[in-house]
């Protein structure tokens, strides 16, 4: 398996955002429905996504594994073929993005109150829900370990090969 992590930029505004990138290749935009915030990742194929989100105090996570470019802004996460840019899947988290836990298959991708095991096709194969804002985890052979804010730890068993 192999991954590139995307670097992130900001734009002050959409229309500063729309400036710069007037005359670059945007091959795709992706957008909340309350978006505030604007930036854009530049693609290892020289093209750009561009993406507008609701500013919840976390920054877009870009990244290509094998042949998909996956993208967590808000509650959601996309998919899309890295070479043509054409979206697989548009999965709609329980509740904030946070992080890629693991990259292989299935991914494992941490929002903020559980984790989500998601196919490279954007097929929801497991997730764990706590009752509040995860703090801290940690993987620990096939099992997650984790604890909310509140103090509350539980552990669950990954239910895929990991």
């Amino acid at each position: 398996m192999s991954f590139i992590t995307i670097p992130w930029t900001s734009a002050d505004s959409k229309s500063a955002l729309t400036s710069y990138l007037a005359d670059k290749d945007v091959a795709v935009k992706l957008e909340t429905h309350d978006a505030n915030t604007w930036g854009f990742f530049k693609l290892p194929i020289g093209k750009f996504l561009q993406v507008g989100y609701a500013d919840l105090g976390l920054l877009p996570v870009a990244t290509v594994v094998n042949d998909r470019l996956l993208v967590g802004i808000d509650e959601l996460l996309a998919g899309y073929d890295s070479s043509t840019l054409e979206q697989v899947f548009l999965y709609r988290m329980p509740s904030i993005f946070h992080e890629f836990v693991s990259l292989s298959d299935p991914l494992i991708v941490r929002d903020e109150v559980g984790f989500v095991g998601i196919s490279l096709d954007g097929t929801e194969r497991w997730k764990y829900l706590t009752n509040g804002p995860i703090d801290d985890f940690e993987i620990v052979g096939n099992r997650i370990r984790a604890t909310t804010i509140d103090g509350e730890t539980f552990t669950f068993p990954l239910l895929d090969d990991f």
